[in-house]
C-alpha cells in the first residue's frame, strides 16, 4: 500500500478493521527597505519568497532521492532526514505493515518514483515557513503517470527542509491557487477564519463527524463519494463485531494534527490537513473477547483481550468556497498504533482516554 506522498488511487484500504469477537469471524508582507544611504537614495530589496522556485526543485530532488533510498530497505532512520509531521507517521506505519504484505508487494513498493509535472506555490518570505507543490506521482521507467494531482507540503523544520504533509485529490479537478502580483502564493495565516460556511481549523473536526454522526450530512462537507466511504466504515465494523462486540469512535490524540492553507482565485481557500481517529472495539458482553486483525497484530501480537483502541491518522486535503459548504477532495489513511485496554472500558495505555 502506498502512503500519502506515494500516491494514492482513491483512499487507502480499511481491511485493518477486520476482527473476530467470541468466535465471529469477520476478516505575505511587502519587500522589506533598506536605509543604508540618503532617504532620496533608499534602495529595495526585490520580493523573496521562503525559496526561489530552483531550490524548491532541489529541495524536492533531494526528497526523491532519500525516500527512495530509504524505502528499499524500510529504513524509517534515513527517512527521517527527510519527512517530518504526519507524512513521516504514515510512512512508518506503512514499513510496519509490510510484514503483512507479499513479496511481490513490497517490490512495487519499493520502485523509485519522481513527481512529475511539478507547480511550486511559494509564499513571500515572513508568511510562512513552508511551500506548496502540485504534482503527479510517476514510478521510474513507467510510461504513465498517476491519474489524479497531489498537493504535498514542504516545512523548515530545526533548520532541515522535510515532507510533512500530502493529499491526493480523487478527482483530476483541484481549485486555482492565487497568487499576487509577483507571482507568490498567498498563505492563509489566520486558520479560524471562515471561508464560505466553515474555517480551516475546523476541517479536522468535520472529517472525524464522518465517523462520529451518522444521522445528518448537514454542517459539514459536501456530500461526495469520498465522504460516503468514510461514513460507511462504522457501520461495516460494528456488523462485523455483532453481536458480542461494536465500535465506538472518537477524537485520537492530536499529536500530528495540523493545517496549511493557501488562498485560491475566488477568494476561497485551500486547506491540507491530518485527523486522528481512535477506534474503540470493546465486547457488549461480559465474556467476549475481541481477537485482532493481521494489521493490528503489527502492534498488539498474537493476542485476545476485552477490547482494542486503533489509531488512524488521515491526511486529507479540502476546498472551502467563499460561499457555501467545503468541498473533501481527498484523504488517505493508515492505522499508526493499537493497544489493548485494560478491560472492555479501559483506557488505552499511556493516555488519558
Amino acid at each position: 500500500m502506498n502512503n500519502a506522498v506515494r500516491g494514492i488511487s482513491g483512499m487507502a484500504c480499511a481491511s485493518g478493521l477486520l476482527l473476530m469477537v467470541a468466535g465471529c469471524s469477520g476478516s505575505g508582507t511587502g519587500a522589506a527597505a533598506s536605509s543604508a544611504g540618503p532617504p532620496d537614495k533608499k534602495e529595495h530589496t526585490p520580493a523573496a519568497g521562503v525559496v526561489t522556485r530552483a531550490q524548491a526543485g532541489k529541495l524536492v530532488d533531494h526528497y526523491e532521492k532519500v525516500n527512495n533510498e530509504a524505502n528499499k530497505n524500510s529504513d524509517p532512520r534515513l527517512l527521517s532526514t527527510v519527512e517530518g509531521g504526519a507524512v513521516f507517521e504514515q510512512s512508518k506505519a506503512t514499513y510496519k505493515m509490510q510484514k503483512n504484505w507479499t513479496a511481490a508487494e513490497r517490490a512495487d513498493y519499493r520502485k523509485p518514483f519522481h513527481y512529475v509535472d511539478r507547480k511550486f506555490y511559494l509564499p513571500r518570505k515572513g508568511t510562512a515557513d513552508w511551500f506548496a507543490m502540485v504534482a503527479y506521482s510517476k514510478n521510474t521507467g513507467e510510461k504513465k503517470k498517476g491519474k489524479y494531482p497531489g498537493i504535498l507540503i514542504m516545512e523548515k523544520q530545526g533548520g532541515d527542509w522535510k515532507m510533512v504533509a500530502g493529499s491526493y485529490s480523487q478527482s483530476t479537478w483541484l481549485p486555482r491557487l492565487a497568487e499576487d502580483e509577483k507571482g507568490f502564493a498567498e498563505a492563509v495565516s489566520d486558520t479560524s477564519k471562515k471561508a464560505g460556511a466553515l474555517s480551516p481549523d475546523s476541517l479536522s473536526g468535520k472529517l472525524l463527524d464522518l465517523y462520529t454522526e451518522q444521522g445528518s450530512a448537514r454542517g459539514g462537507f459536501r456530500t461526495s463519494k469520498t465522504t460516503e466511504s468514510l461514513r460507511k466504515i462504522p457501520g461495516r465494523q460494528n456488523e462485523l463485531l455483532n453481536p458480542h462486540g461494536e465500535a465506538v469512535f472518537s477524537r485520537g490524540e492530536p499529536t500530528h494534527e495540523k493545517i496549511h492553507a493557501l488562498r485560491t482565485e475566488d477568494g476561497g481557500v485551500f486547506a491540507v490537513f491530518s485527523t486522528e481517529v481512535r477506534e474503540h472495539d470493546r465486547g457488549t458482553q461480559v465474556t467476549a473477547t475481541i481477537h485482532p486483525s493481521d494489521s493490528m497484530k503489527v502492534y498488539v501480537g498474537d493476542t485476545s483481550a476485552p477490547s482494542f483502541f486503533v489509531d488512524w491518522l488521515h491526511l486529507s486535503s479540502a476546498y472551502l468556497p467563499p460561499k457555501g459548504d467545503p468541498k473533501l477532495l481527498g484523504t488517505e489513511y493508515d492505522m499508526t498504533d493499537a493497544a489493548a485496554g485494560s478491560g472492555r472500558n479501559g483506557r488505552m495505555p499511556g493516555t488519558g482516554s
